[in-house]
């Protein structure tokens, strides 16, 4: 059995559906027993929804302009994403 720390971890750092499943297999099992795990990971998948949600609305044109994002804020967190991998 994994540890939380390390599916908290994984979370983070990937899409569930992106890892290969020799490591989705044994997180799909401890999110499953694990109550604080399983809470975490819904979490996290639904603020992943609504990023993609978000961003295929702004693509579209179709977001109010007071919820752009300044150029400059885009530019810090690709700079931030960038030093994370």
């Amino acid at each position: 059995m994994i540890a939380c720390k390390q599916v908290a971890k994984a979370l983070a750092e990937h899409r569930y559906y992106e890892l290969p499943w020799w490591r989705r297999i044994p997180m799909f099992v401890h999110i499953r027993l694990c109550v604080m795990c399983g809470k975490y990971h819904a979490q996290v998948v639904d603020m992943q929804k609504g990023v993609k949600n978000y961003l295929e609305h702004e693509e579209a044109g179709d977001v109010d302009p007071a919820y752009h994002l300044s150029d400059e804020a885009k530019e810090r967190i690709k700079e931030a994403l960038r030093e994370k991998e």
